[in-house]
């Protein structure tokens, strides 16, 4: 019969007299207590005083005291500051990230194994990442205010076409209208409250009105975090953002205890297991200009490893049984024979049998709530008889944004599909658009960038072969200084290009603008994916050679000439046989007759004349830079 053994190394504070500094971890199985010992004094003198303290509350303890956020002055914040003026490198700052905890010596040393602290792959490489970009959706319930970028379209009785920055006190000025007061109005309002404003003036009219660029605020990140300081952030970004663009909590943070003080008095403690076990993000609040985001010392730690599914380490914030350590771990491994579960614990070099649990897995797990866990102890689970086998689990993340019910960064389940992922956040809202589903890849990305590049470097290699070659043979010096123009204009254009960033999506190829849930496509996800579903759009763009390159409202009955006539026809060098549908899946149509889709853009490109054979317009080089990977939005941008 097989049995599993739960064996628990605990080196207590009193039982053990520390001394020396930590050593690297070993894999003898004959490493003397000594060693551990040593690992146990260093783990104890390189912490926080109140951070591996019992949870007795005491007022020495940097967690449950909120005197060491209010003793953060002014002069402290100046200091992170400073430091984060002088920032090492992502690739010292990525060694760092990789630097191994006190306490993680301390459990190699004990057992011959290296464990992760759960929670904190989470933030290794650049610290940007996932922090909100420009181009993403603005949430329906962000409230307008001083900063913000709005731009507004009207067409009809009156012709409107402004970028306003709304002032320090709340309002945008729009001619013909005058001032009109915008702060405090949530996004989802903005078009309709503008429209009845400017309806007291002027009647049958269209208002499109969007945040062309969301205002910024400043906030302080400090305590022990990898980069502390002041970061200015959209103002959509919420408190995992700053964690992320610092760095996280360094490997003395807590990721448990975040606090966030907003003037005098914390708002909210932030718990990232709440997230990473539980995908429950409500404490993940908006930030706000003048936020402080405090990372406590790390609060007392426990080991678990051998059979159960995540062995590693993990961060104590309350009264913690057994069943609640393996549930963190992810329940035992299903090689593990439960029959017969014998409890040891290590005390001063001796184990010593606590409990026998002979029963079936709901009796185990009612006894395993009665057993708690203390600060420090080392729990390992094997099976006798059967070899250890040491590997390591990579733990994988995915972040989805958008219409679903619960946005956020879960970790991947083993084999996990998109229409899984999907379905197991509650599925999309009813504004969700399925068919506009984005999944950015972080290898396509860099694999389209570098296709790009090639493409970019082939293209000016030539015009300025060509440049060369028509000035040689120009016939006087009128003809040699327009040439010497137009490669000018052409290396500016090559500057844009080189500013292009690709998006690194994924075209899914789904079948229509009404696809279901059912009807995604088995997609397997990777380690850093990113989905995005947005709202179900009500426009279709024109882009290229016409007359009127705009935004138009969505209308069923429109095929791709209908909208070629709204924006007043293709231009005599536009090419409208080769013009063709970036679909909202991202897929690209060259028929003229298919359905015309919300979200869609529809493309012209210029037609080549013998005089420009060798180079190209930014229109032009649309084509080209849609298929590398580049976005309708960067598209729009490039042929303004």
């Amino acid at each position: 019969m097989r049995y599993v053994y739960i064996l628990i190394f605990a080196f207590t504070f009193l039982a053990i007299p520390y001394r020396g500094i930590a050593a690297e971890g070993s894999d003898s199985g004959n490493q003397s207590t000594s060693d551990a010992t040593t690992a146990m004094e260093s783990y104890n003198t390189g912490a926080s005083t109140g951070a591996y303290q019992d949870f007795s509350g005491s007022s020495n303890s940097a967690i449950n005291s909120s005197s060491n956020i209010q003793r953060t002055s002014s002069n402290q914040i100046k200091n992170t500051i400073k430091t984060n003026e002088n920032a090492v490198t992502d690739s010292t700052l990525i060694r760092l990230m990789k630097k191994k905890s006190s306490f993680q010596n301390y459990v190699e040393t004990a057992t011959g194994r290296e464990l992760d602290v759960f929670g904190r792959n989470l933030f290794r490489g650049v610290p940007s990442t996932f922090a909100p970009l420009s181009e993403v959706q603005v949430n329906p319930d962000y409230v307008i205010g001083p900063g913000d970028d709005i731009q507004i379209r009207g067409w009809g009785m009156v012709s409107i076409d402004v970028d306003a920055t709304v002032s320090r006190s709340g309002e945008i000025y729009i001619p013909k209208v005058g001032s009109v007061r915008v702060s405090g109005v949530r996004y989802r309002d903005l078009q309709g409250y503008l429209k009845t404003a400017i309806g007291r003036i002027y009647r049958n009219f269209e208002l499109s009105a969007s945040v062309a660029q969301t205002r910024s605020v400043q906030i302080y990140v400090v305590g022990n975090a990898f980069r502390p300081g002041a970061y200015t952030l959209s103002a959509m970004s919420t408190i995992l953002n700053a964690l992320f663009v610092s760095g996280g909590p360094s490997t003395t943070g807590s990721l448990r205890n975040i606090k966030l003080k907003r003037g005098s008095e914390p708002i909210v403690s932030f718990d990232l297991y709440d997230l990473l076990l539980f995908g429950d993000k409500s404490s993940d609040v908006a930030l706000k200009d003048g936020d402080v985001l405090y990372i406590p010392p790390v609060g007392p730690q426990v080991a678990i490893l051998g059979d159960v599914k995540t062995p590693s380490i993990y961060e104590l914030k309350q009264k913690t049984s057994v069943a609640d350590l393996v549930g963190w771990a992810g329940g035992f491994e299903s090689s593990a024979d439960l029959k017969n579960v014998i409890i040891d614990k290590n005390i001063e070099g001796n184990y010593q049998t606590q409990a026998e649990l002979q029963s079936d897995w709901r009796s185990i797990q009612s006894q395993l709530s009665r057993l708690q866990v203390m600060p420090t102890d080392i729990y390992r689970i094997i099976s006798p008889g059967s070899y250890p086998l040491e590997v390591k689990i990579k733990r994988s993340f995915v972040r989805i944004d958008g219409e679903v019910k619960n946005t956020g960064v879960y970790e991947l389940q083993s084999g996990e599909t998109l229409k899984g992922l999907i379905t197991r956040v509650g599925g999309v809202t009813e504004k969700g658009y399925l068919y506009g589903t984005s999944l950015t890849r972080e290898s396509v990305r860099r694999d389209q960038l570098k296709k790009i590049s090639e493409s970019i470097d082939r293209y000016e290699k030539d015009i300025e072969t060509s440049a060369k070659q028509r000035i040689a043979g120009a016939t006087d010096a009128a003809r040699a200084a327009s040439v010497t123009n137009e490669l000018d204009t052409q290396r500016r254009i090559v500057q844009k290009l080189r500013a292009v960033k690709p998006e690194g999506r994924i075209i899914l190829s789904l079948k229509n603008a009404a696809i279901q849930l059912a009807d995604i496509p088995e997609f397997p996800l990777r380690d850093g994916d990113r989905i995005y579903i947005p709202e179900r759009p009500t426009t279709v763009d024109v882009i290229g050679a016409v007359y009127n390159q705009s935004t138009f409202i969505y209308n069923q009955s429109y095929s791709v000439s209908s909208y070629l006539d709204v924006a007043g026809g293709v231009t005599p060098t536009g090419h409208k046989s080769e013009l063709y549908r970036v679909c909202a899946d991202g897929s690209v149509k060259k028929k003229q007759g298919d359905q015309v889709n919300p979200g869609d853009a529809i493309i012209v490109p210029e037609r080549l004349t013998p005089k420009f054979n060798l180079v190209r317009s930014l229109t032009e080089w649309s084509t080209v830079l849609y298929q590398l990977g580049v976005g309708v939005a960067t598209i729009k941008t490039l042929t303004n």
